[in-house]
């Protein structure tokens, strides 16, 4: 058929013109006006439920001899949950005692003894003195030939061995002294014995203290042992699931994250909870992809690689409302964020900066 006969048989069925051209056409450019003018709301089924959540450890191992609470029952901040076996420590705490006493006592006699040594010391001096003018006497007399030369040596002897007592004194004095650490009038609970004592006996009761597991917050108990199993120190326990603060991680590709800014508007569905919606806004965007944060993260520095689009994760802030039902952590979720007045002709037609 020659292009005549088709220009004649247009003019003669225009529905089938229609049909051919227009209607293609315009279905074509409806297509492009729709998805050029979408883009306005970022959304994602990647979306979870999270809640701060504490793990908790003793800081003792032990044997659990008593659970306070329930699995899921609610706990207020400093609230007891676990007793530990406690006989251990508790016999810690009395050699502690035994010992922080017998130190005082220790210091105690040494302090005596040091004022014993000061007053024999005393004494000893005014011996001296006395032996010394009782010599400088015999000297004035023997000088006179008033008495026997024996008589003399024997004050002289005297005399020496009164001062040679006196330095005897003092060096037993000073040994004394050097327990003290060099003081004699401080408080007894300032010696260096005391304190180490005391020390000893603080950390005793600290273990002693560590056997009763505390709540740190309030939340909701998860995952509680059972009495007569072992915890072991540094290892959890026991977990707390915050009740007051909730948000939403949502995992966004990185090419639908050009608009996004903290503080805009989102509107959360839950899975669980169909046909209801929850309202939130942006709290903050990552500083990096998930993969980023993988034990071993992808490396593209050979040239046999394929590209895939990243995750980025986006915080967002959950305003829960007076009907709404109770959320849990971990429940899934689809986000959808209201960039503003953005729209995919916005990235097409936009100038180059």
């Amino acid at each position: 058929m020659s292009q005549e006969d088709i220009v004649a048989e247009s003019r003669r069925n225009p529905i089938k013109t229609l049909l051919l051209w227009v209607l293609p056409l315009l279905v074509t450019g409806v297509a492009i006006w729709l998805y050029g003018s979408a883009g306005r709301y970022a959304q994602t089924d990647n979306a979870y439920v999270q809640r701060d959540r504490i793990d908790v450890s003793p800081e003792v191992s032990g044997n659990i001899q008593e659970v306070r609470f329930h699995e899921n029952d609610k706990v207020t901040a400093g609230a007891l949950v676990l007793v530990l076996e406690d006989t251990l420590q508790s016999i810690a705490v009395h050699a502690a005692e035994s010992r922080l006493d017998t130190a005082r006592a220790e210091i105690a006699g040494a302090l005596a003894a040091y004022r014993e040594k000061d007053g024999e010391i005393a004494m000893a001096r005014r011996a001296a003195d006395y032996a010394q003018r009782d010599t400088q006497r015999q000297d004035e007399l023997a000088a006179r030939k008033l008495v026997p030369l024996a008589t003399v040596d024997s004050s002289h002897r005297t005399t020496d061995l009164s001062v040679g007592a006196i330095g005897v004194l003092e060096l037993q004095r000073d040994q004394v002294l050097a327990r003290l650490g060099g003081h004699a009038n401080h408080p007894i609970d300032d010696y260096a014995p005391v304190r180490v004592a005391i020390a000893e006996l603080d950390r005793a009761r600290l273990e002693l203290a560590r056997t009763r597991v505390y709540a740190p917050r309030e939340g909701i108990m998860s995952h509680l042992p059972t009495a007569g199993s072992r915890v072991d120190a540094g290892r959890p326990a026991f977990a707390i699931v915050s009740s007051d603060r909730i948000w939403v991680d949502a995992n966004f590709k990185e090419t639908d994250l050009e608009w996004v800014r903290p503080g805009q508007r989102v509107q959360i569905d839950i899975d669980t909870y169909s046909g209801h919606l929850w309202k939130g806004a942006v709290e903050s965007i990552a500083s990096a992809t998930g993969a980023e944060f993988a034990l071993l993260p992808a490396q593209n520095a050979s040239g046999n690689w394929v590209k895939v689009v990243q995750r980025i994760p986006v915080r967002i802030t959950v305003e829960p409302g007076a009907d709404d039902p109770p959320l849990r952590d971990g429940m899934s979720a689809t986000v959808s964020i209201d960039t503003g007045a953005h729209t995919r002709f916005d990235r097409w037609f936009r100038h180059p900066h």
